[in-house]
């Protein structure tokens, strides 16, 4: 039900969007999908250039080594997850957006004779339900970097407990241990928001395509392959 209260306001205001939402030609909706489609190529592409650069400068090392905790690279490889699942997303979307008589625009025919608001509930599943998932998944990533800071104040103030006397070589030894905590904070909290900023310009482009294939199917257009 909030999906399909999102996808009718959205498809309401609509008409308001500078792009002509809706009274755009009907060859406008395929272009747009191919040209995210190719913001995506290059999006996957810039990530595995840095991801090659961090190698060459050993960032991968220092990572490893500065993060035991191992949550940095469960933050790289959620990301590195659901950046695959939109560019699967982007194809689904693109298919959906050429085929002039698709199967999710000749779904919602079909469920029409049950009713407007069924037919409406449906479609928004269709064309917005996964996103809802894969928005989580982002907001996960920004949360596992919290709790990476977490996780390291604690390393700090358990080495702090430890200490029997301020000594200068114990002083030393406990600066040396404590940096350590501090690592595991300031590395999984920089990853955490890199993989959050990432996923959620990736994830609003297919909003913003979903959103307006969702309009054209409840308009009653057909898709034009362009």
């Amino acid at each position: 039900m909030r999906l399909w209260k999102h996808l009718r306001r959205r498809s309401q205001a609509a008409a308001g969007l500078p792009a002509d939402f809706l009274t755009a030609p009907a060859d406008a909706l395929p272009r747009v999908a191919e040209r995210l489609a190719w913001a995506w190529m290059l999006m996957a592409g810039l990530m595995l250039f840095v991801a090659w650069w961090m190698h060459e400068q050993g960032w991968w090392r220092r990572l490893v080594d500065g993060d035991p905790s191992g949550i940095s690279w469960v933050i790289v490889l959620l990301a590195v997850a659901v950046t695959g699942w939109c560019g699967q997303r982007v194809r689904v979307l693109q298919a959906e957006a050429r085929a002039p008589a698709g199967p999710w625009r000749q779904a919602y025919r079909r469920e029409l004779a049950q009713g407007p608001a069924e037919a409406g509930q449906l479609l928004a599943e269709r064309s917005h339900g996964p996103h809802e998932t894969a928005w989580w998944f982002a907001a996960a990533t920004l949360k596992l970097g919290l709790l990476g800071t977490v996780v390291g104040f604690i390393v700090m103030a358990a080495q702090l407990g430890r200490s029997q006397s301020f000594e200068l070589a114990e002083v030393q030894q406990l600066l040396q241990q404590m940096t350590a905590g501090m690592a595991i904070a300031l590395y999984t909290t920089l990853v955490g928001l890199v993989a959050n900023l990432w996923l959620g310009l990736q994830l609003l482009l297919l909003d913003r395509l979903a959103d307006r294939l969702a309009a054209d199917i409840l308009a009653g257009r057909d898709g034009r392959a362009g």
